[in-house]
């Protein structure tokens, strides 16, 4: 008997891992099998350049493609047009980037190529796996559409190519790379402050017409910009004033040097900062103020009736 039982207690052990092995085998975990791609979605277009980098969920694929407007087709609105056969078209990809072994297809449909996007314009991004491509890819003149309701990958119906999530995914993107300048109000007994925007910087271009009576000279002493609706100095962004010297003592604001127009930051010759304009320029969605003043401006008011002075506000965007 005792001989049974430590046969027993030498068997155990070696149970125990048979026991343990093919528990380790079973998914317990209550999921369903991973079956086939979960689709395509979520295109991302990098901002803030003309030159993006673009991603999306779904996987590599087989055809990248950018047009001009609201739609997705293979007309002549487009800007960009890739093919790798595949699926090797890998992310993030970038606009005008032909990757090794892909093909550019752009004026194949009648597109133009560009090599860089313009500032507030309106594209329309796209990707597609290679199986939807090879039936749709002698199609010219179609419109791409999604369609999530399609239990097939396409259908076409007239001038549209409808398309599931399975193989492909698009988006709408306006370029909006610098600031937008809104909502501009002058006001001042100097002049009126004219406020433009470049589409290749975020450092606007101030200039001003000056009303005041009596005062000819068109040049001005003094200027600056705030952040904010209001003059605040500890808000300020940039301060710089004219320099001169009388009798051996240096003065700031007395001599009118300023010549319009001005880039906001431009280095302006006889003048002293003394503050120091931002290296990236203006912020998107913020309220600024800017001012002028004219050499007889006394150094402090400004009120909308201060004598020999003028400011704005506005927005950008």
């Amino acid at each position: 008997m005792k001989n049974k039982f430590d046969l027993i207690l030498k068997l155990l052990p070696i149970v125990f891992l048979v026991i343990l092995i093919s528990s380790c085998n079973e998914d317990d975990s209550g999921l369903a099998p991973y079956v086939g791609s979960p689709g395509m979605s979520d295109i991302v277009v990098q901002d803030s350049s003309y030159k993006p980098k673009i991603t999306w969920k779904g996987g590599y694929v087989s055809v990248l493609g950018v047009n001009y407007g609201t739609r997705a087709a293979l007309d002549s609105t487009l800007v960009f047009l890739i093919y790798k056969p595949g699926n090797d078209i890998r992310y993030p990809a970038v606009f005008g980037d032909v990757p090794a072994g892909a093909q550019d297809l752009t004026t194949q449909y009648g597109g133009t190529r560009v090599d860089t996007l313009t500032e507030d314009s309106t594209y329309t991004f796209w990707v597609l796996k290679e199986e939807e491509w090879n039936q749709i890819s002698s199609m010219s003149n179609k419109i791409l559409q999604n369609d999530s309701t399609l239990t097939q990958p396409l259908q076409v119906v007239g001038d549209t190519i409808k398309l599931s999530n399975r193989g492909h995914t698009q988006r709408v993107t306006e370029l909006d790379v610098y600031i937008d300048i809104r909502n501009v109000n002058a006001v001042g007994r100097l002049g009126t402050i004219s406020i433009q925007e470049t589409n290749i910087t975020n450092n606007p271009i101030i200039s001003w017409t000056i009303t005041q009576t009596g005062i000819t000279d068109t040049l001005i002493a003094a200027m600056g910009i705030v952040e904010g609706n209001q003059f605040n100095p500890n808000a300020e962004i940039w301060s710089v004033y004219s320099l001169s010297d009388s009798a051996g003592q240096t003065q700031y604001g007395k001599v009118n040097i300023i010549n319009k127009p001005i880039v906001a930051g431009q280095s302006i010759p006889g003048t002293q900062v003394f503050v120091e304009y931002p290296v990236g320029g203006l912020k998107k969605n913020t309220t600024y103020y800017v001012w002028i003043a004219n050499k007889f401006w006394d150094g402090e008011g400004r009120l909308r009736v201060t004598n020999y002075y003028a400011y704005a506000t506005f927005n950008t965007d």
